[in-house]
């Protein structure tokens, strides 16, 4: 994959991703329910995008030997596999929000977490 394409989809993400985590922990500090919707609405967006990318081969995995390193673009497909997965934890808080608003707040808390570790792995990715 041209090294452009890899990191302009990286970067976008991480974009919106960094943008989501903020939303989410002013909307622990303003007190605002509707922050928190939006950064929940923000790592969706993600998942449906990273959804996009992993059904239509947009980063293509070369064939890797036994004894070789594992390629940047097979741990970018990890990546956006953990970015599906958060969407579907920002769904989850998102409903529990509206239901019981006490279960959420875990849920709100597990998507920051592996919002900022998947936050450092891109970052690690665009490195290479």
């Amino acid at each position: 994959m041209e090294r452009q394409a890899f990191l302009t989809l990286t970067s976008s993400s991480q974009w919106i991703l960094f943008v989501a985590i903020g939303l989410i922990i002013f909307s622990w500090v303003e007190k605002k329910r509707l922050y928190q919707q939006l950064g929940q609405g923000a790592f969706v967006l993600l998942a449906l995008f990273a959804l996009w990318i992993l059904l239509t081969d947009q980063i293509v995995v070369p064939a890797v030997l036994p004894d070789q390193v594992v390629p940047v673009e097979a741990r970018a497909l990890s990546y956006f596999s953990g970015l599906a997965i958060n969407g579907v934890v920002a769904v989850v808080a998102f409903f529990l929000g509206q239901v019981k608003p006490r279960w959420a707040r875990f849920f709100n808390m597990a998507l920051v977490v592996i919002g900022l570790v998947l936050f450092f792995m891109v970052y690690q990715l665009q490195r290479v």
